[in-house]
């Protein structure tokens, strides 16, 4: 009999670095743009959290540092500069055409992160301070700027270069930090303290292959331009390639109020989920998890359980001496149940007023229209639709030789590539 292979385990870094393409990185356009995104989300998200307007500057440019592994030895008298350029630009990394080295680089006003903080935000998956808490945020899972560092280390063999101050810092502190893949875990490479002209902030710098592209569904232009139009309370500074610098002011002098976290609703959960929940809460009384431990159920509830065929005396009994038979019994009680829908109060809205005012941001218009829905529950989640109209007189960088331009957002981010993935 064939001896059968070993059996191996594999980190989360491990795992994401072998399918980064599950997470944005399919295409050298791809892996620009969504680079791009994880720095911006993670700094609006901070400048929020913070309760700060937020103020990002964004420079993405062609690096001249490396000379592409394909390029061809020519004779420097004869070579044409614009071909120089472009050998120069390109990368070593990875093998593949029309690939450049692409530097991007965002620096915002935020809190800025300590050093212990810096190893976990940008090298270590799945660490996030905003899993699981119920309520709308942009990033959660804590993979996608983690996915950023990898695929600068894997195409330029280095990381993330991050500048960081805090409040309480005299002076700025400037790391590199790679990702440990077989243990999933953030390494700082390079350290020193510095000088920074700003009071708290962070900067991060990737170095990457990937190829730059304005306009269109992958543009930048295109996605800073729609991350513009749904926050309104911030401030924007890009340069792009060749460009001209860019500046787009606020229009909102306050920035949104985050929503507060919520408790799961038992009937967005599946039976292994509920499962799993429980166990957070073993040592105490069925009544007492199925209270604390969810949104929407009260005394009423709970006699409206009994009702239903829930034996009393389960309520008594503590949560960890269920068995699977019980736990389904449980579960299938509170799916036939009818409850009051999960609370709306953890989605966030732009606003009428605060979008009507953006809207100019984009270009002169002589027509919009723009409203907000209530929030409803859809599929026993809270959501919230927010359209808006606009005629630009002139149009804008990102819209040349386009008629109709339809933009999608969820939780405040354009959706470039999945714009079914909205509400919609």
């Amino acid at each position: 009999m064939k001896k059968l292979s070993k059996i191996t385990t594999s980190s989360t870094a491990e795992y994401f670095a072998k399918n980064l393409q599950q997470v944005g990185f399919s295409s050298p356009v791809k892996a620009v743009l969504t680079t791009l995104k994880e720095a911006m989300d993670n700094s609006l998200d901070a400048c929020e959290e913070a309760r700060l307007l937020p103020e990002i500057t964004v420079e993405i440019k062609r690096a001249k540092s490396a000379i592409h592994s394909n390029s061809k030895t020519t004779n420097k008298k004869t070579s044409p500069p614009e071909e120089k350029e472009k050998s120069e630009s390109t990368t070593t990394g990875v093998s593949g055409k029309n690939t450049e080295l692409i530097e991007v680089s965002v620096e915002d006003n935020g809190p800025g992160l300590k050093m212990e903080d810096l190893p976990k935000v940008f090298g270590e998956y799945l660490a996030s301070s905003k899993f699981g808490k119920g309520r709308c945020s942009r990033g959660q899972q804590g993979i996608g700027i983690s996915a950023a560092t990898t695929w600068a280390q894997l195409t330029n063999a280095s990381g993330v270069e991050v500048i960081s101050k805090t409040t309480d810092m005299k002076k700025a502190i400037k790391v590199t930090v790679d990702v440990d893949i077989k243990r999933n875990r953030g390494l700082i490479k390079k350290k020193e303290t510095i000088k920074w002209d700003k009071p708290h902030g962070l900067h991060a710098l990737f170095r990457i292959v990937g190829r730059i592209q304005l306009k269109g569904d992958g543009g930048l232009i295109t996605y800073l331009e729609g991350t513009a139009l749904v926050n309104p309370h911030l401030t924007l500074h890009y340069k792009l390639a060749d460009k001209e610098w860019r500046h787009i002011e606020k229009v909102s002098k306050e920035p949104p109020v985050i929503p507060p976290a919520t408790l799961p609703h038992p009937h967005t959960m599946k039976l292994g989920e509920f499962i799993s929940h429980a166990h957070l809460f073993d040592k105490v009384a069925l009544s007492v998890f199925l209270k604390t431990g969810f949104s929407k159920i009260s005394k009423k509830t709970l006699d409206d359980f009994l009702k239903n065929g829930l034996p009393s005396s389960l309520l008594k009994k503590k949560v960890q001496s269920f068995t699977d038979i019980e736990y389904k019994k449980i579960f299938q009680v509170i799916q036939k149940t009818e409850m009051a829908n999960p609370t709306t109060r953890s989605v966030l809205t732009v606003g009428e007023e605060a979008l009507s005012h953006s809207i100019q941001r984009i270009g002169e218009v002589d027509f919009f229209s723009v409203i907000t829905r209530k929030p409803r529950i859809c599929d026993n989640k809270p959501v919230v639709v927010e359209t808006a109209v606009a005629r630009l007189l002139e149009k804008s960088p990102a819209s040349e030789n386009i008629v109709v331009r339809l933009m999608r957002f969820a939780n405040r981010v354009p959706l470039q590539f999945d714009k079914s993935a909205c509400a919609i």
